[in-house]
């Protein structure tokens, strides 16, 4: 009888550690990885907006599921008070995500016109 308790709490313990359950869509989260916090932070990437809120610096938001998605996006946010966007022409020839976990990584880095520039990296969580 104890080996019985011991395989059936053995078995329970490995199936309720999984990381992330089998997607049901397309699901994004937003990591800030500047140095400062972002704010209003609204992502769309082709099939709406999604907004995400407060990013602290080197943090991460939750998944938010999307309809349809690509590699890249529109972004909008604050940092330090002034609004950041990136902004794509379209999505011609781009191929939408497949169903999974993704995290747009956005940074945030100064041009020689100490104008703040947005980066936006699709890193494939699954």
């Amino acid at each position: 009888m104890k080996h019985l308790f011991a395989l059936f709490l053995a078995s329970f313990l490995i199936t309720s550690c999984t990381e992330d359950p089998e997607p049901n869509g397309v699901l994004i989260r937003v990591e800030n990885s500047s140095e400062v916090d972002f704010k209003d932070v609204l992502v769309n990437s082709g099939s709406g907006n999604v907004e995400f809120g407060t990013i602290r610096a080197g943090k991460k938001s939750e998944y938010k599921g999307f309809e349809s998605a690509y590699r890249y996006g529109f972004v909008s946010l604050l940092a330090n008070g002034t609004e950041s966007r990136i902004q794509p022409y379209d999505y011609v020839g781009e191929t939408p995500l497949e169903i999974g976990y993704y995290t747009y990584k956005i940074g945030m880095h100064r041009s020689d016109s100490d104008t703040p520039n947005l980066t936006l990296e699709l890193v494939i969580d699954n």
